[in-house]
């Protein structure tokens, strides 16, 4: 039986980008298409008021963005059919008492399949918030709460979340005592991978070497920039299922150039 390493291990040894599936409406149909293909899902994990667990956004967060509450299936029959796949997930917290569920989900479908991410307190900046736009504080976590998680589940894959940085945080001389920064938390706190929520077309070879050389892959949402203009490991993120990864093979450049054509 070969030996069990974690999500974030298995895309560097492969030294080639996966890219993820990224939905907030997982369906029965969308996860069941998702299992058939070989692909990934992405399981939003939420408390209500009475700390009862749901897939979905926060109460808050629909309030302050008016937006409708979305259309998931049941947690747990997604976790049970997630759990009896060979599929990766994200395991995304979007409530801070939601953690103890998210342990939960964890342990049911394997931590070695789960990439555990969460909107971090420690990287919550303001410099390209939009005036008016709403701030949900019941999203933001810790490091230290991923530290946590990692300590109970070794294999689990921990990704923390940067949220308002500078448009030019990746190109920008002046930036970049702000990258230093937040790279050496995420080595200190062993964050597997991290989402700087940037333009994405400002990604570079040099800005994914940047934290690569530290064993942290970035995430790039791919859906509006060209994945052949770079050729260093990356987590790539989709809103498009066929085109995410098939498969644990990070084969995703390749799946992503076909797949657009």
């Amino acid at each position: 039986m070969p030996t069990l390493i974690s999500f974030a291990e298995r895309v560097l040894r492969s030294k080639r980008p996966f890219v993820l599936f990224h939905t907030r409406t997982v369906t029965a149909a969308v996860l069941e298409r998702a299992i058939e293909e070989n692909r990934s899902i992405d399981l939003d994990v939420c408390v209500d008021e009475h700390g009862q667990p749901y897939l979905g956004h926060s109460k808050e967060f629909h309030e302050k963005t008016w937006t409708p509450f979305f259309k998931t299936m049941p947690l747990w029959e997604a976790v049970e059919a997630v759990a009896k796949s060979e599929i990766p997930a994200i395991v995304d917290c979007k409530h801070v008492d939601a953690w103890p569920i998210v342990e939960e989900v964890i342990t049911r479908i394997g931590p070695h399949r789960c990439l555990v991410h969460s909107f971090v307190k420690e990287f919550k900046f303001h410099h390209s918030r939009m005036q008016g736009e709403p701030d949900v504080l019941t999203v933001w976590s810790s490091l230290e709460t991923l530290q946590s998680v990692k300590q109970k589940f070794p294999l689990v894959t921990t990704t923390a979340s940067a949220s308002w940085l500078p448009n030019d945080t990746l190109f920008s001389r002046g930036h970049e005592s702000l990258l230093d920064q937040i790279r050496r938390l995420l080595k200190e706190y062993r964050v597997d991978t991290v989402c700087l929520n940037v333009p994405d077309r400002t990604f570079s070879d040099r800005s994914l070497r940047y934290f690569l050389e530290q064993g942290i892959i970035p995430h790039i949402r791919i859906d509006y920039m060209d994945p052949r203009e770079l050729s260093e490991v990356y987590l790539g993120e989709t809103d498009r299922l066929e085109w995410a990864s098939q498969g644990h093979s990070a084969r995703a450049q390749q799946d992503f150039e076909n797949a657009k054509g």
